[in-house]
């Protein structure tokens, strides 16, 4: 193990480059302090602040691997801020599209002919669910989620209180994305 007290951020920046794990720890320690007050200029969030310190991390290290040493014109710990602030942003917008309306147990998805059959199921239904919520916006996902339990257009378009013509608007484009996606989608 080296010691990197001496070592300049850039020098930092190579050494991590170059997989070395203890100077990328070094430069998380010398910018944890700015991490923290990233975090906390987000007040409360409904993520831990242990989670939002992983995400705020994650987003130092992309900064290392996108930051132009060459370049003099921004400093790295203005881009690591800005890199920061935008994974915690992405993250918290991706928190808040997930529905509360719908309360779905995938565990609940049985075959009580063939036990192995409704496991397989509950993970292809997982699988799809993970994907829909990365493709679709938040009124598709609630009427996906919708769908699937067994709601008609009509009983969907009343709990959201939309059109039917506009639930099956959505529908065609659930279907249209999630085929793109997964292959042939059944509906």
């Amino acid at each position: 193990m080296n010691n990197y007290d001496n070592f300049t951020v850039d020098e930092l920046i190579k050494a991590s480059r170059a997989h070395d794990d203890f100077a990328f720890a070094e430069l998380a320690k010398r910018y944890a302090p700015m991490m923290n007050k990233v975090i906390s200029g987000f007040g409360e969030t409904s993520l831990s602040e242990e989670d939002m310190f992983a995400e705020a991390t994650v987003g130092l290290h992309t900064a290392l691997l996108r930051y132009d040493l060459e370049q003099g014109d921004v400093t790295f710990g203005l881009f690591a801020r800005i890199c920061i602030q935008h994974r915690l942003i992405d993250l918290l917008r991706r928190e808040e599209i997930r529905p509360e309306l719908v309360d779905f147990n995938v565990e609940e998805v049985t075959s009580e002919d063939e036990p192995l059959e409704g496991i397989v199921t509950r993970e292809r239904i997982t699988e799809l669910l993970s994907g829909a919520q990365r493709v679709l916006s938040e009124y598709e996902y609630k009427v996906l989620l919708l769908h699937i339990q067994g709601y008609k257009t009509s009983a969907i378009a009343d709990k959201l209180s939309k059109t039917p013509k506009s639930v099956d608007n959505a529908k065609s484009r659930i279907f249209r994305r999630l085929r793109d996606i997964f292959g042939k989608v059944e509906n």
